[in-house]
């Protein structure tokens, strides 16, 4: 296991693939409140979620496609 992939695993755990999904999910409707009634708030919310979402995401098919965490075989 490389230290990239220590890291992830420190900063994410092993998450599953539809966790990455629902937090994406979580900062589109953040972003939607956002432009819908512009805020600051909103929208570093919507960012946030967006961006750990995505790398949940990725680091959830990264481990799907080597077999490792929860995709180990």
């Amino acid at each position: 296991m490389s230290s990239d992939d220590r890291f992830f695993r420190a900063a994410f755990g092993r998450p599953l693939v539809w966790v990455g999904v629902v937090w994406i999910a979580v900062g589109v409707v953040w972003g939607v409140l956002a432009i819908v009634e512009p805020s600051t708030f909103r929208t570093i919310m919507a960012v946030l979620w967006l961006v750990l979402g995505g790398s949940m995401l990725a680091v959830a098919l990264r481990g799907r496609k080597r077999g490792l965490g929860r995709y180990q075989r």
